[in-house]
Order: structure tokens, then sequence, then C-alpha cells
């Protein structure tokens, strides 16, 4: 038998569950990789509007996206018959979409191929408000803030990655009885913990959008003069930030966008990773950063602020401190108190690791998101 197109290899009779992310995928979402490459029992199939080249090589046989500009123009507008159609062979089980405004525009995929759909509810997709995604600009924003009852009536399951953001959902208007929360997990091995220290050394990694609170940072920054701050990550605040954090010379140096490894490296070398979330103005908010848990099991301590998900990951007074969001003095004050007491971090970086091996481990919750998977096959057959 000719073997089927996109086929990752003819022998593996797992389950197939379809993973669907429009853009495949955006280099700054490594939990799409993650996911992908964390299942043991099922088959992954990577599914989407757009490839992005993120994509790592072990699994280039598994995407699967519209065939052409024609293609992908008919697929956003749903119409989605032929990506169904090229899936329909290799027999997926259910589908399995990031983000919420994605998830509506899996659903009418699920519906082609007669499985169930699963969504994960990641944060800006529960938390802006309804107003402010139509008034953005963008089409599936503004598709998903019309069409958003469909998905709440119709998604078989919400996994939210957070328990605050899982309330926060629940008072949208998903169903609580469909949701529930599901962490993230991170590979343990890769963030091991050790490497020298470089003083005063502050790490903050994420893409550069409001929510992230990249200027608070920068105005704590300035009131600790022997502080130095690495920057890793993209987007469109880089050139503002830039500019605000001119005066402080070279404390401030902004990396740009890399890869995992290189992030991991620099995890090893900081003293703490800064995670000062805010709410941004259009609503926006964090469901809970990935990168604070990566942090985490590198042994960093960790400065956050009391934002949506991040209590669950960092708590305070032991592996790290949290503070309120927009408070610049706040954050300076724990960052000082850190930097002056290595024995602190210490502590706190050891009780961040047995943390993120507690609630965080990859290979756990690939586990219980395999037996979720198996739940809701159950339910639905």
């Amino acid at each position: 038998m000719d073997r089927l197109p996109n086929d990752p290899q003819d022998d593996d009779r797992r389950p197939a569950v379809a993973i669907f992310r429009s853009p495949l995928f955006n280099a700054s979402e490594t939990f799409v990789r993650a996911h992908a490459q964390s299942l043991l029992r099922y088959r992954p199939m990577l599914v989407g509007l757009d490839d992005k080249g993120n994509v790592p090589g072990e699994l280039r046989e598994a995407v699967f996206v519209p065939d052409g500009p024609v293609g992908r123009i008919a697929a956003r507008l749903g119409h989605i018959g032929a990506l169904a159609d090229r899936l329909r062979p290799h027999r997926p089980r259910l589908v399995h979409a990031h983000f919420a405004t994605d998830a509506l525009a899996a659903l009418p995929l699920a519906r082609a191929l007669g499985v169930p759909l699963v969504a994960t509810l990641h944060g800006y997709d529960v938390a802006m408000s309804r107003g402010r995604m139509l008034a953005s600009g963008r089409l599936s924003w503004m598709h998903y803030a019309l069409r958003r009852t469909a998905l709440m009536r119709h998604g078989d399951l919400f996994l939210a990655v957070s328990d605050a953001l899982r309330e926060a959902a629940a008072a949208q208007g998903f169903p609580a009885a469909r949701s529930r929360t599901h962490y993230l997990g991170v590979e343990l091995d890769r963030f091991g913990p050790g490497g020298e220290r470089e003083p005063g050394l502050i790490l903050h990694v994420g893409r550069l959008v409001e929510k992230k609170g990249t200027s608070v940072l920068i105005d704590a920054l300035a009131r600790l003069p022997d502080a130095s701050l690495v920057v890793i990550g993209d987007g469109p605040e880089r050139s503002r930030l830039e500019k605000r954090s001119a005066g402080l010379g070279e404390r401030v140096r902004f990396l740009g966008s890399l890869h995992a490894g290189a992030v991991a490296e620099w995890m090893q070398r900081a003293c703490m990773l800064a995670a000062p979330s805010v709410t941004a103005r259009n609503g926006d908010t964090e469901g809970l950063p990935t990168v604070i848990v990566e942090a985490a099991a590198a042994g960093l301590p960790v400065v956050g602020t009391w934002h949506s998900g991040i209590p669950e990951a960092v708590a305070d007074g032991e592996t790290g401190f949290l503070v309120a969001e927009n408070d610049s003095a706040a954050l300076a004050e724990r960052m000082g108190l850190l930097l002056g007491a290595a024995d602190l971090r210490a502590r706190m970086g050891t009780a961040g690791r047995r943390l993120v091996e507690e609630r965080f481990d990859l290979r756990r919750q690939t586990a219980r998101l395999e037996q979720i998977y198996d739940e809701v096959l159950a339910r639905t057959s």
C-alpha cells in the first residue's frame, strides 16, 4: 500500500489527535511543540492554516495546512472541507485546539470529521471583552467575539491553564461542567538547576507586549544601580521599551527572540527571573506564563505579580515574591532583597524546583492529558 501523504509512519497504530493552531506555530509558543512531542499513547497531527516554519523536524511529516493561498483564504472563511478530506484517511479521534479563538475556527473541522473538540484556554482569549475584540481589527478575534457562544455550546471540553483562568472563563459563560484546569508541563531535564550565577543579573523572557509588564520592570531597575537586565523576546513594544531604557545604558540588553536552548542557558546564568505581568489596557491578561515554570525548574527564584495564574506557580515568600501590578517600587524592593541574599535565592530556587516537580512535570501532565482524551472519547463515543 502506498504511504498516505503526511503520514508520519505507516506502522504507528496509536489513535491520532489533530492538534490545531492557526499559525503552526509562533516561535514563542513552545507549549504547542511540547504538547505534540510529549504524547505517548496518542499520535500527534499538527493542523493549522499557515506553516510558520517552527515545527520540529521529527514532526514535519505530520503537518497539515491548506494548499496554496486560495486554500488558506477559504479555510479562514470557514470552508474547511478540503482540509477535512486530507485528514479523514488518518482517522483522527479528536481535535485539540489551542486558544479559544482557534477552537472556534477548528469547530467546523471537528464537526466535519465527526470527532470531539477539546480546547485549551490560555489567557487573552478569556480575559478580553467582546467589545475589545470587535474593535481589534483582527478577523479571527472579531469572528470569535460574534460567534463565541457557538464554541461554548458545542465544545466538548475546555482546559484552562490555571484555576484563575478557569474561574474567569466560567464568568464569561464557558460551561463549568465541561471545564477543568490542566497545567502545561515543562521538560524538567532541560531546565535543571546549576551553573555559575552572574551577580546582579535579572532575566526577563516573553513577547514584548503590554501585559508582560516590561516597562514596569525597567522603571524598577532604575532603582537598583548595581543590577543589570537581559530581555529575551520580541514584539510590538520593543522599540518603545528600548527608548525607555536608554538612560540605563548597558545595564539593559535586548537580545530579541532566542531558541529554547539559549533561553535555558540564560536561566543558568541569571540570579532571578522577573515576570511583573499586568492587565493591559485592552483587558489582555496572562493565563500562566510557561517561562515562570521553566525558570523555577532551573532553580531560579521568580519575582512576579498577583496576576491571574501566576500565584499558582510562585509561592510568595517560598519560591519567590509577588507584588501588586504596576508597582515598580515594590518590585525593585523585592528584587533588591534577592540580589543581596545568596542564601535566600538558593533556598527559594530549591523550593521552586520542588514545586515544579510536583505540579508541572511534562511527563506527568502528558499522562493526565491522555487520560483526559480517554475520558472524552468514552463519553462521546
